[in-house]
């Protein structure tokens, strides 16, 4: 899956996550806590990714640097998705 096409999936995800729609244009590297996700949001953010991605995160995934940013998350899904 292409970047581009990958990041939209997750902002998709976002949008179902966080309290409010992440607005246009949210910068990859923007911290999500300033969006309003928490760890209740980081879980059903797990559920959410493992469900569209079809693959289970491990517990060594499971870390801050993974969930901080939109980048993070992109790398990560990007990062466990057959080529």
């Amino acid at each position: 899956m292409p970047h581009d096409a990958t990041r939209a999936a997750l902002v998709e995800i976002l949008n179902r996550v966080l309290p409010a729609a992440l607005p246009a244009g949210w910068p990859e590297g923007r911290p999500l806590a300033e969006a309003g996700l928490d760890s209740v949001g980081v879980l059903a953010l797990v559920d959410e990714i493992e469900a569209r991605f079809g693959f289970r995160l491990a517990d060594d995934e499971l870390v801050a640097e993974n969930f901080e940013t939109l980048e993070g998350l992109v790398r990560l899904v990007t990062r466990r998705r057959p080529a």
